[in-house]
């Protein structure tokens, strides 16, 4: 018999099988049905069968290909026949399992090759197309849907990204620009809309504009924030290049160089936008008055903010220092309702027309009054500390005292302002106070003839390109003095000690009363090396104090700091202990090698007694801040301060803070702006008065020693202005931490052309 005989005669004996089986034939057929999973399904394909039928099983459902909804379902079980391997079923009930004729399996795998039956004529199907084959597509399972409170649940930062808000009702979102509801709130949706509609609003791509225009979008200046014109675009372009040349001190003829340059670009990469270049006007003159536009927009954005300051302080920086002609810088520092904090250039007062105190002190009134600043809240006063700011009868600093305390309603000079002396610049003040043989001064003669003579070693050279980097090119003795009390500049110099020794030698500089031979004398060297440490200490001080966005609390911990660290190095130089004074150390080593001592001239009362001034003179400069350190505390940290040492106004409120354990999570996990921003309104008045007053002191050096580089590295360009306007817009822009409205000043330009 052949085979195809004998498989015919199979698939008969298979239709006409009685339906009983023996026990162990019902067990076995219980095993071949369980609950089948997405798991268990592999690849495999089926016979051409229409139906169960043609296999002789009765009651089954028909062998096709079952969908994957089907699967989770509990009536899903599997068959695994003769030629088939598993199948699916999805009757309404579960098949009986008695009705099965016993089959024994061929292959032990899952995966088996379809049966060619060949029936005959009679008993074969009609002619179907291939059944489909699975795939391991269908194996994987389904993918979970998202729920739908994390689709369409609307997020804060959308708002400046999308210029969208959620509507007060929770449902979808609502456009800022043309007020037009989006239901479906997920990011795709308002994605579309954004990109379809509203797209040319990219061009206020920096935070602080894209966060103005929102805040007039808000307010319904819908006009303001409308798309910009195609010549209103060149005009933002040419601001946006006056901005760049601003912050960075290069001359407005430089405009014509950023022209070409950016014509080479375009030829090259996009030539058929070559022609947009002839509407942005980089003239000079154009490009001057922008400048102009620019600084009195930074000063229309203080004088918005300037009267929701709840608090503010003042800094006074003469720099005195610079060496450049004498102007006074006058810093701002307030505090908002939310505890926002912005520090500004108030103004710029000319000195060098030798100007009385009282003079000075009219133009800050006059420019408190533009800013909308009132006297009653001026609540502090930090200076560089020169003698006649803070001279006592006469000084400005208690001239501003007076006129606070006045306009507060008391006795001129019955409650002062707290004033911090040392705050701005301490790290030339401690260097002047300590350099005592006059290293600095003999130093900075050197690098000047070195820089006129020219230096042959190559770490002289690196030295002097160094110095003229940070100052432009333009290097005189006293910004060469400057440049050395700062940094790691005079450490340099001390590394570089044996190449300069070798350079006056050469150069036939002779010994003289003045000089002693500095570099053969072990005196001298220590001092210089005394200096090196010292400075070196004072670098990691004004470090700290030039972090912003810290309290004024932080900088009493630092100074106390310090001067606890002086008093340490006082008593290791006593004792000839140098493990804080690599330097001086570095120099004892080689003293020791020529048969000198240096530990006995370290050791010398000359470095007690600089080390004793400067403690003495931060102590007195940092005086006030200590009077107010119990105000400085409570602000820090209101829930372990002492209630007895409150003052009795406040001792209520401070017991019923910290009575609240809600209060109490938010300060450990809040910072302390946002904790004091949070409180519930009105229950803690007396408590956010003495906040506010301790917020807005100043907490760091960071906007005076921004100027005072930006002085020092283009002093050349400054000196070159004509007017006093361009270099106070030119100061403005250098420190302001506000970002420039560009279109405002476009549409200003427009309505006045108009």
């Amino acid at each position: 018999m052949t085979a195809a005989a004998k498989t015919r005669e199979r698939a008969k004996r298979l239709k006409d099988a009685p339906l009983a089986q023996s026990p162990q034939q019902i067990r076995k057929n219980k095993r071949l049905f369980q609950p089948i999973t997405s798991s268990d399904l592999v690849t495999f394909h089926l016979p051409r069968f229409s139906s169960s039928s043609a296999l002789g099983l009765k009651g089954l459902p028909s062998a096709g290909v079952e969908t994957a909804s089907r699967l989770d379902r509990p009536d899903a079980y599997r068959y695994s026949p003769i030629g088939i391997g598993r199948r699916v079923f999805s009757g309404g009930s579960s098949p009986d399992v008695s009705a099965i004729p016993p089959i024994r399996r061929r292959h032990p795998t899952r995966r088996v090759v379809r049966s060619k039956l060949s029936l005959s004529l009679s008993d074969r199907p009609a002619r179907q197309p291939p059944a489909m084959a699975f795939s391991k597509m269908w194996a994987t399972p389904k993918r979970r849907r998202a729920e739908p409170e994390e689709q369409h649940v609307f997020r804060p930062e959308w708002t400046q990204r999308y210029l969208v808000v959620e509507r007060d009702d929770g449902e979808g979102a609502e456009c800022l620009v043309c007020r037009r509801p989006i239901v479906a709130t997920r990011e795709r949706d308002v994605r579309r809309h954004y990109e379809a509609e509203h797209e040319h609003y990219e061009a206020y791509a920096a935070g602080g504009e894209r966060a103005a225009l929102v805040e007039r979008l808000r307010r319904g200046d819908a006009l303001a924030a409308a798309a910009l014109s195609r010549e209103e675009r060149a005009v933002r372009a040419s601001l946006g290049v006056a901005h760049l040349l601003a912050l960075h001190g290069r001359p407005w003829g430089a405009g014509g160089l950023v022209r070409r340059c950016l014509e080479a670009v375009l030829r090259e990469a996009l030539p058929e936008h070559c022609r947009l270049l002839d509407e942005v006007d980089l003239s000079p003159e154009s490009l001057a008055q922008k400048t102009l536009g620019l600084a009195r927009n930074l000063h229309a954005q203080l004088v918005t903010r300037g009267p929701a300051f709840q608090a503010f302080s003042l800094a006074l920086d003469d720099q005195a220092f610079v060496g450049t002609d004498g102007r006074l810088l006058v810093f701002v520092r307030g505090v908002d309702q939310d505890y926002e904090i912005d520090e500004e250039l108030l103004t710029v007062v000319n000195l060098a027309v030798q100007p009385a105190v009282g003079q000075v002190l009219r133009a800050i009134a006059e420019s408190m009054a533009r800013a909308g600043l009132t006297w009653d809240r001026l609540v502090g006063v930090a200076s560089t500390g020169t003698a006649w700011l803070t001279a006592e009868d006469c000084g400005l600093v208690q001239l501003l005292q007076d006129r606070a305390a006045e306009a507060r309603g008391g006795v001129g000079g019955s409650s002062p302002l707290p004033h911090c002396a040392g705050l701005l610049h301490l790290e030339l003040m401690g260097s002047r106070e300590l350099d005592v043989g006059g290293v600095v001064d003999a130093v900075a003669g050197w690098l000047a003839l070195l820089r006129t003579r020219g230096a042959r070693s190559i770490g002289l050279k690196m030295l002097l390109e160094e110095a003229e980097l940070h100052h432009g090119g333009e290097v005189s003795l006293l910004i060469l003095g400057s440049w050395l009390r700062r940094g790691k500049a005079l450490k340099r110099v001390f590394s570089l000690r044996r190449e300069l020794e070798c350079f006056l030698a050469e150069a036939g500089v002779p010994p003289n009363a003045a000089l002693r031979d500095p570099l053969q004398d072990p005196d001298w060297l220590c001092d210089m090396s005394f200096l090196v440490d010292m400075q070196g200490h004072l670098a990691e001080l004004a470090s700290e104090l030039r972090v912003p966005g810290t309290f004024a609390f932080t900088v009493m911990d630092h100074i106390c700091a310090f001067g606890d660290k002086l008093q340490l190095l006082r008593a290791h130089l006593s004792a000839g202990d140098l493990s804080l004074f690599p330097a001086s150390r570095e120099l004892c080593a080689e003293l020791d090698q020529q048969g000198q001592s240096g530990r006995e001239l370290l050791a010398s009362h000359r470095y007690q007694e600089a080390l004793a001034r400067l403690h003495a003179r931060l102590q007195k400069q940092f005086e006030d801040l200590c009077a107010v350190k119990r105000d400085l505390d409570m602000f820090a940290d209101p829930f372990s301060f002492p209630v007895e040492n409150a003052p009795a106004h406040i001792q209520e409120e401070l017991i019923r803070m910290k009575s609240s354990s809600t209060l109490l999570c938010e300060y450990r996990e809040e910072n302390l702006g946002s904790f004091y921003a949070g409180l519930p309104p009105g229950c803690y008045t007396e408590l956010q008065a003495v906040t506010f007053r301790a917020a807005s002191l100043f907490d760091s050096s960071a906007i005076s020693d921004k100027a005072y580089a930006y002085f020092l590295k283009h002093q050349g360009r400054l000196c070159q202005l004509g007017t006093e306007e361009h270099l106070h817009a030119l100061v403005r822009i250098a420190t302001s931490n506000f970002e420039p409205r560009l279109d405002d000043l476009v549409r200003a330009r427009s309505r006045s052309l108009a």
